[in-house]
């Protein structure tokens, strides 16, 4: 199942998925996330700035406003590249497209959609942990793929706090996909 209308040729142009989503659609899907991003940091700078105008110890609340905005930086960062597509170098359409179904196959992932153009490989909740489930788009562009795995929320909206996982996964693929492909170059020597 599909979750996300993609517009396969400009994902292709900009490098990331772009998707076919009402305007709301695609404001609630980044002012959402940044809500509570926002408001640690918001709290913190309150807490800090009573501490200066009360003469109390500053050293806590100094510690506690550095760390939500580390911990937030993180988050806007993941929030904007969560449709992001990693580039990985491949041998033909045909080849990529039946070393995906390999690597799908071997690794037990579900693959909802397939063809020349695009490949979806959709993980259960079960399979992904703590997320609603995940979502891995490859789009095919001429010899090489380009891979975008997402990881959803609760209504199947898309949710930018499992980047890291969501990094992994693509790092599995790219993994594999580049171990297969140096196989079919071998054996064409």
């Amino acid at each position: 199942m599909n979750r996300i209308p993609i517009d396969i040729s400009k994902s292709k142009k900009a490098g990331k998925l772009i998707t076919r989503q009402w305007f709301l659609e695609k404001l609630f899907e980044y002012l959402l996330p940044l809500m509570p991003v926002g408001m640690f940091p918001f709290v913190a700078i309150m807490e800090f700035n009573s501490n200066l105008n009360n003469d109390e110890p500053i050293g806590l609340s100094l510690a506690f406003l550095i760390f939500t905005l580390i911990i937030g930086g993180f988050m806007i960062y993941s929030i904007f590249n969560v449709y992001k597509l990693k580039r990985i170098k491949g041998v033909s359409r045909g080849k990529n497209s039946n070393l995906i179904k390999k690597i799908a196959k071997k690794n037990e992932w579900n693959i909802s959609a397939n063809n020349q153009q695009i490949s979806i490989i959709n993980f259960s909740w079960q399979d992904s942990g703590t997320d609603w489930g995940k979502q891995m788009t490859i789009l095919y562009d001429e010899k090489d793929i380009l891979v975008n795995c997402i990881s959803f929320g609760l209504f199947s909206s898309p949710s930018p706090f499992h980047w890291f996982a969501n990094k992994r996964k693509i790092n599995k693929l790219k993994t594999e996909f580049e171990s297969g492909i140096k196989n079919v170059l071998q054996q064409r020597v």
